[in-house]
């Protein structure tokens, strides 16, 4: 007998987070390449980028 492996789906609150996180990513990119656009530097654009890799470790986590 071969036994089936169970996959289970992700809920619908799983998945509004999911998609909450990837648009919070999508908006954070675009700022910060808007406030290099406008030359501010690293004093504003920072915080950004660290706002940005940890929405993008918590979508990894999510996903393993």
């Amino acid at each position: 007998m071969s036994t089936a492996s169970k996959t289970t789906l992700p809920s619908l609150a799983e998945l509004k987070a999911q998609l909450a996180a990837a648009l919070a990513a999508k908006a954070i990119t675009e700022a910060i390449a808007t406030y290099q656009e406008a030359g501010y530097g690293s004093l504003v654009t920072e915080p950004l980028c660290d706002a940005l890799a940890n929405v993008n470790f918590s979508l990894r986590q999510v996903k393993t």
